[in-house]
């Protein structure tokens, strides 16, 4: 949908019907600039974006689970492509990020559009929250603030990360760009290898800060246990089979039921952000002396996989709606055509 031709529009999901899955989605014209014709009517004046990337603009099955709920709350859920120029992002009472995967591939553009969008309070998770969960130099933080996270450590560069693992007698390294998301050039090095041997790349080795970390091979038998805090509050769990560890048996979104002290966890990641949340996602596991460590605290386009908590779904609707229906500071009401 980014930089379609003139006329194209934004992808409009239609309402989920009883006992279907899935319906085709319609087009709506958008507006192209403040002195542009408006081509249609606005539909509501209560209209989110779900914001998703160019290469899923029809939303993905996690968000279309919260489309009947919003709909039937009154409002419009609109898919919207954050990179797309002409999506009239100042005509919107709400944007909810969801699925912009390609975030950390265009880092710096992205934060631009993030402050752009987000200048007014109608961005969440808020711009703030974002810009500082965009970088993995956060787990610093939540460590200072008393979260107890796997070990980490910044490096300018892949070998002096290999240097930092070593002063810390650490012998399996996890190895990724500080801005990454999705696995991307992520890797486990084992730097007791024979010095001849040299790491197998892939795709290409991280360039630029990387974050390096100790490898917990207790994820192998017991997966990233991930769970989801809406407004704040523990919503349900679920397992994440390990990305670094091949041929894992662990069932990928299998539900869980957290424990005590996953929820504590959890609950002090969230509080430690720089800002209110509306949805954050927090990954974890155990070392191996069984001390529950923080691995990610993802608030910006985590899956959330709602459909392991049937009525999550709702309840990330509820608090989508008590954000657009809050009284707006003077000045920051979107502009109507």
């Amino acid at each position: 949908m980014a930089g379609g031709p003139e006329g194209a529009g934004v992808l409009v999901p239609r309402p989920l019907g009883e006992g279907a899955k899935e319906r085709p989605a319609v087009t709506r014209p958008c507006v192209r600039s403040a002195n542009a014709k408006v081509t249609a009517q606005l539909v509501s004046p209560m209209e989110v974006a779900l914001v998703t990337w160019e290469q899923l603009p029809q939303l993905s099955d996690d968000d279309q689970e919260l489309v009947p709920h919003l709909r039937r709350a009154g409002h419009t859920p609109t898919a919207a492509v954050w990179s797309d120029p002409a999506v009239p992002w100042l005509k919107l009472d709400g944007i909810l990020l969801r699925s912009t995967w390609d975030y950390y591939r265009r880092h710096e553009e992205f934060l631009r559009w993030v402050d752009r969008v987000g200048s007014d309070g109608r961005l969440w998770n808020p711009a703030r929250v974002v810009r500082w969960n965009s970088h993995k130099s956060y787990l610093l933080d939540l460590e200072r603030a008393g979260v107890p996270i796997v070990p980490t450590r910044i490096a300018p560069s892949v070998r002096e990360a290999a240097r930092l693992a070593r002063r810390e007698a650490w012998s399996q390294i996890v190895v990724k760009p500080a801005v990454s998301a999705a696995g991307f050039r992520t890797y486990r090095l084992d730097l007791e290898a024979p010095s001849g041997s040299a790491p197998s790349w892939g795709e290409a080795p991280p360039e630029g800060e990387v974050l390096v970390q100790p490898y917990e091979p207790e994820v192998e038998r017991s997966g990233e246990r991930s769970l989801v805090f809406l407004r704040g509050e523990y919503s349900h769990g679920f397992l994440r089979a390990p990305r670094l560890a091949p041929g894992s048996k662990l069932a990928e979104e299998a539900p869980i039921v957290a424990t005590e002290d996953e929820r504590r966890l959890g609950l002090a990641a969230i509080a430690a952000a720089p800002g209110p949340t509306l949805y954050g996602r927090v990954d974890m596991v155990r070392d191996s002396r069984g001390t529950l460590r923080l691995m990610e605290l993802e608030l910006i386009e985590p899956a959330l996989a709602l459909r392991t908590r049937p009525p999550a779904a709702a309840d990330f609707a509820a608090g989508i709606a008590g954000l657009l229906e809050r009284p707006r500071p003077p000045g920051s009401a979107p502009t109507r055509g």
